[in-house]
């Protein structure tokens, strides 16, 4: 078991408004995975009793009013998922405004803004990490989004499309002054997208400068990184993207290592700690996750996340390549389990990190 404080104090000051946090380790919002089959396999891994919150991916303001909620994979849920933060791309009131009373329909525990997206459509219409070059206009973003908001409203930030830190503290506590319950960082600037190295002292710096919470993103591929994330910033929780499609596992491994129980469909089991089990035990998860995708969603949608996930979480496998081709080479989703079931006949090993540039 390792000795590393779990940030609550800053959580508990939320506690009035509906949040509750006592395992601060969060699934990103990813667009393509972080829809309820995800989320669901995520939280079959959470230590028994865990409170924490899961992500929608990114939905669009300008195309959520037009929407019944539940159509779409994007905004599918699970009754259980009691924990929900949806992630709202946009900028403009109007769409905000009806965005926010569609999503009424699933319960949220808040609502997150997303300042950090990176790609060019986003930019074009001044969405996503754009809004970090007009801080005007991303203040009257958030005290927009707040004021309309019957939930918490979260904001998740890139450094900016600069790399200046003193720019990046200012923006913090003016995202915090605009009455952002939380923020998340993911300490790259807009060009960088994955590539490089996401500098983990700004978020110990953005940490200091604000009295809200401040979560960390960027770079956490294991337990290990999840855990000396926390103990390098002091941040108040870490948020894992992809590595979480890979090894949804990861949250049992860090419940494991903080002495935390195991998740109630894991007890008594041991936790993955090997190349050669985190192989098997991405099988078990890819089980899981397409047990809940296809009978949730049509079956070009099943297929396309399916393929999705493995796109991804392959990645960490030596032979992830082949598996891929595989499963996308499938003519439906039956066959695709059953290719998956004669690939993981022979044992696969998973590396502990890869590399991600795209």
């Amino acid at each position: 078991m390792v000795d590393v404080p779990l940030p609550r104090e800053r959580w508990l000051g939320l506690a009035g408004r509906g949040i509750h946090v006592d395992f601060p380790f969060f699934l990103a919002p990813m667009v393509g995975l972080s829809h309820v089959a995800l989320r669901s396999t995520a939280r079959s891994y959470l230590p028994a009793g865990a409170r924490t919150l899961l992500f929608t991916e990114m939905l669009s303001s300008r195309r959520l009013p037009t929407e019944r909620i539940g159509d779409r994979p994007e905004t599918a849920t699970d009754a259980s998922e009691t924990d929900l933060v949806p992630q709202l791309l946009g900028n403009e009131e109007r769409f905000i405004a009806a965005s926010l009373t569609k999503l009424a329909a699933i319960h949220p525990r808040a609502v997150d803004i997303n300042m950090g997206c990176p790609v060019t459509q986003a930019l074009r219409h001044n969405w996503g990490v754009a809004l970090m070059g007009d801080p005007s206009y991303a203040e009257e973003v958030v005290r927009t989004t707040v004021r309309l908001s019957p939930w918490p409203v979260s904001v998740k930030l890139r450094t900016g499309l600069d790399d200046d830190p003193e720019y990046l503290l200012d923006f913090c506590r003016m995202v915090e002054s605009a009455g952002a319950a939380w923020i998340t960082l993911h300490p790259r600037v807009a060009r960088q997208g994955r590539r490089g190295t996401a500098n983990w002292d700004y978020i110990g710096r953005a940490r200091e400068a604000v009295r809200i919470p401040v979560i960390g993103n960027g770079d956490v591929q294991t337990a290990e990184d999840a855990l000396d994330l926390l103990r390098r910033t002091g941040c108040d929780g870490v948020m894992i993207g992809r590595a979480a499609v890979a090894r949804p596992w990861i949250f049992w491994q860090i419940g494991r290592a903080l002495g935390l129980p195991d998740p109630p469909e894991h007890a008594g089991l041991p936790t993955p700690a090997d190349a050669w089990a985190e192989g098997g035990e991405f099988h078990r998860a890819f089980e899981r996750f397409v047990s809940i995708a296809e009978p949730r969603f049509l079956e070009r949608d099943a297929r396309k996340r399916i393929n999705f996930f493995v796109h991804w979480g392959a990645r960490w496998l030596d032979f992830g390549h082949e598996l891929w081709r595989r499963i996308s080479s499938a003519p439906d989703v039956s066959e695709a389990r059953a290719r998956a079931t004669a690939f993981f006949e022979k044992p696969q090993r998973m590396a502990a990190r890869t590399v991600l540039r795209s």
